[in-house]
């Protein structure tokens, strides 16, 4: 294994452990959930993100949030926090590379692409929610009661205030902490991105010779990479590094996840 390779594997390995502290920030915050099993959770969790057709890691991870907290509206929001971050970043790279001129209909296909900006757009309007929502939705609240009765209002009435707490918890961790879990995607992106451009040597076609065009392709179909016999070897090398980072953690994780949960629920049960 090329020494370049060994390095990109430590890279993205670092990389990861900045998104499985940015989900402890988050979890931590609104979940109250012990940054320790928050941190085994994402690395437990994370190869699923990269199963086709469908990234099932954030349903995976979604219900195991909700496992541990019991907390099902704000383990949603937890996840939408995670995501955001990340769209924002992706929507930075992808207006820079595609302004550039660095992605075009030869680089990346046209339904990865769209998959891209309809990630982003549903995350960044998520959190947009996030900051409009508990006023509106409270707005929302105060006209069902004035002007509507009934059986069925009432389970209105829940629904919204459901959505309400979910949006101000939302709004209450951007305002706090949106700052410092801005910086950690920084780095994380960062990371992701020095990786990548150690790679870029093995390129033959022109277009990896760029890690942001590189990391994005590798993103948008990382087990076509591996598998496939016409792929360029930096994208491969790329793709091969990051999953194999993943599957290397997953095992020693999912031991320590389950070992966290197992005395979790021990503790509980001799509390009761």
């Amino acid at each position: 294994m090329p020494m370049t390779m060994i390095v990109a594997m430590i890279v993205y390995f670092l990389a990861h452990c900045l998104r499985a502290m940015r989900l402890c920030i988050i979890s931590g915050s609104l979940l109250k959930i012990p940054a320790r099993t928050t941190f085994w959770l994402h690395f437990a969790t994370v190869p699923f993100a990269i199963i086709l057709p469908f990234k099932i890691g954030e349903i995976v991870r979604l219900y195991n949030l909700w496992l541990v907290s019991k907390k099902l509206s704000e383990s949603v929001v937890t996840i939408l926090l995670d995501r955001l971050f990340d769209a924002i970043m992706l929507a930075v790279l992808l207006t820079w590379l595609i302004m550039d001129g660095y992605i075009t209909h030869d680089i990346m296909h046209e339904g990865a692409r769209t998959v891209q900006w309809m990630t982003v757009a549903v995350t960044i309007l998520a959190g947009i929610c996030f900051l409009i929502g508990p006023r509106a939705l409270s707005s929302l609240q105060r006209y069902v009661v004035i002007n509507h009765t009934g059986r069925d209002v009432l389970v209105g009435l829940r629904l919204i205030d459901v959505l309400r707490e979910g949006a101000t918890n939302g709004e209450g961790l951007l305002r706090r902490q949106g700052a410092p879990l801005m910086m950690i995607t920084v780095l994380i992106w960062g990371l992701e991105l020095a990786a990548a451009a150690l790679l870029t040597h093995l390129a033959v076609s022109p277009e990896f010779h760029n890690a942001g065009v590189l990391l994005i392709n590798r993103a948008a179909k990382e087990w076509q990479v591996t598998i496939s016999s016409h792929v360029d070897p930096a994208l491969a090398a790329s793709a091969a590094s990051s999953i194999l980072v993943i599957l290397a953690a997953w095992p020693p994780s999912v031991y320590a996840y389950l070992n966290r949960i197992i005395t979790f629920r021990s503790r509980s049960l001799r509390t009761k």
